[in-house]
């Protein structure tokens, strides 16, 4: 497939070209093009936290934060926490954000999250605040958000963890009236 040729107007042509093209400037002055670094006007403010006791050591994983989007909503993640009560060394726990995946179950749908699969460090603090992404993760309406952990190396009952996701939502389909 080639490249669409440069089309030169001259005249009256470029006086209609240039009309048209600040006609769909102006229609899309309202619209926001940055979603995944900057929630638009419309956006609402997603924080959901969670905290549960450790299982003991070597258990199965087990599920510290459940969110789903919204119906006719867009998710968009922009900072994660994955941390515990305790001072934190690599490896005292692993945790694991996926989507559509309950605790114990495998499906079709099932996917973990790029980069934040077993993750052995803390991710953000409830000092310095949550793990900023370098681009905003987007999940669909309905989706299921988790955040699993599995403890290898903390005390079980006593600490917890602290597990927090970050970001907005957004409409699917903005229906704009002209009354």
């Amino acid at each position: 497939m080639s490249a669409k040729p440069i089309q030169l107007y001259r005249g009256e042509q470029s006086t209609r070209a240039a009309e048209a093209y600040r006609r769909a400037v102006l229609e899309r002055r309202e619209r926001w093009p940055y979603v995944h670094t900057f929630a638009p006007p419309n956006a609402v403010d997603v924080n959901v936290i969670g905290t549960i006791a450790c299982q003991a050591q070597g258990a199965a994983a087990i599920e510290v934060l459940f969110y789903q989007v919204n119906s006719g909503k867009r998710f968009y993640l922009q900072a994660v926490l994955l941390s515990a009560n305790v001072t934190f060394v690599p490896g005292d726990a692993l945790f694991t954000v996926d989507r559509n995946s309950p605790v114990g179950v495998t499906g079709i749908q099932a996917m973990p999250e790029h980069g934040f699969i077993a993750v052995p460090v803390a991710l953000g603090s409830a000092t310095f605040g949550p793990w900023k992404l370098q681009r905003a993760r987007e999940f669909a309406p309905l989706s299921i958000v988790r955040v699993k952990a599995t403890n290898i190396n903390l005390n079980a009952g006593t600490d917890y963890y602290v597990c927090g996701l970050f970001g907005y939502e957004v409409p699917v389909l903005d229906v704009i009236s002209d009354r």
